[in-house]
């Protein structure tokens, strides 16, 4: 049969993450070349997959061992207990080489760029998309990390942020050059390259953008009262996030509860914790016993390293990988905060 529940294709991750991205630089622009992929859609009862090599478009049809499901179900839960150990980083934004680095050199995964974290947790709180030119690979080898995290009786959490949200509205503002020109490809639109036929694009439908392990709140801005104000659980706050996927700046302008979070103050743009110099120790304090919860943990803002906060409050794990040369890790293990490196060393937080 070529369609069940799950279809079983072949998705080679290895150190050479698909096609491995090269940009042969030439003294005119218009010679570099780009290659891209792969991109999956859904035709029927196959996958079709789409390449860019050498800045040209290829289309096949796709076969490997990557379990591709029909649908992507969102999360069933957003709150999680009794977790023994978690590792957290934010704003990959297209810096695959850092990313996977990072998670080597950490223990989350192992040179073949497979699980290895066991029943722990890794939570990437948003900005994957934008900047760098590897955000594809990236977004696979997440796909692929979250599946067999399952099976080892991990979780990977893939946390949308405001950059996932751009893209999927199709501002492209921030796109390197390289996927400037393979969203050529789908007349300019980004909405078409992530749609619901494609893998990608349902997957990224799936995602939440707040979740709870223990009593630590992940997110990629930050919570804001106003946020507190719509009352909304986490659940009901997450399905509205999703809800608001691909609308335009108008349509998310005209509805009272999209407005609210996609504002300045909303959960993926809020900067408060940084540039708000009102902010006090207690104000947050407040809205984290609303939560039931002692920290938040954010990225977004960017920092020269990991860091605490508001005595210990909020944890902020932007710590600037998008620049291609640094990079860490946040790892909680026995009860303790660390700042793991790009070398695998760990330094108390």
């Amino acid at each position: 049969m070529l369609f069940s529940k799950f279809l079983i294709y072949t998705l080679l991750l290895t150190n050479s993450l698909f096609i491995t991205t090269a940009l042969a630089h030439n003294n005119d622009e218009k010679s570099t070349k780009y290659d891209d992929g792969p991109y999956l859609f859904y035709n029927n009862n196959h996958i079709q997959q789409f390449d860019v090599i050498n800045s040209k478009l290829e289309i096949t049809n796709y076969a490997g061992p990557l379990a591709i499901p029909e649908e992507f179900k969102a999360t069933d839960k957003d709150q999680y207990s009794d977790v023994k150990k978690f590792a957290a980083i934010s704003d990959i934004h297209g810096q695959f080489a850092i990313f996977k680095k990072l998670l080597i050199n950490n223990g989350v995964i192992n040179d073949a760029l497979n699980w290895q974290y066991g029943t722990g947790h890794l939570i990437i709180t948003g900005d994957i998309f934008d900047r760098g030119d590897t955000v594809t690979e990236a977004l696979w080898l997440v796909f692929k990390l979250e599946q067999q995290a399952a099976i080892a009786g991990g979780h990977v959490h893939y946390l949308l942020g405001n950059h996932e949200y751009l893209v999927l509205r199709n501002d492209q503002r921030y796109l390197h050059p390289k996927y400037k020109h393979t969203v050529s490809f789908f007349n300019d639109n980004l909405t078409e390259q992530y749609s619901v036929q494609s893998v990608l694009g349902r997957w990224l439908r799936s995602k939440s953008t707040i979740i709870k392990l223990n009593d630590f709140i992940f997110l990629h801005g930050g919570i804001h009262e106003d946020f507190l104000n719509l009352n909304m659980t986490l659940e009901s706050a997450n399905q509205a996030f999703r809800d608001s996927i691909s609308k335009s700046k108008k349509e998310l302008k005209a509805n009272p509860l999209w407005a609210t979070l996609h504002g300045k103050t909303g959960p993926i743009w809020y900067r408060g914790y940084f540039r708000d110099e009102q902010l006090k120790d207690e104000a947050v304090a407040g809205v984290l016993r609303k939560l039931q919860a002692s920290k938040v943990i954010v990225g977004h803002t960017s920092m020269p390293s990991i860091e605490m906060r508001f005595d210990g409050k909020v944890i902020a794990i932007d710590s600037s990988i998008k620049r291609g040369k640094e990079g860490e890790l946040l790892l909680w293990e026995n009860n303790q905060f660390f700042r793991a490196t790009l070398t695998g060393e760990k330094k108390p937080l």
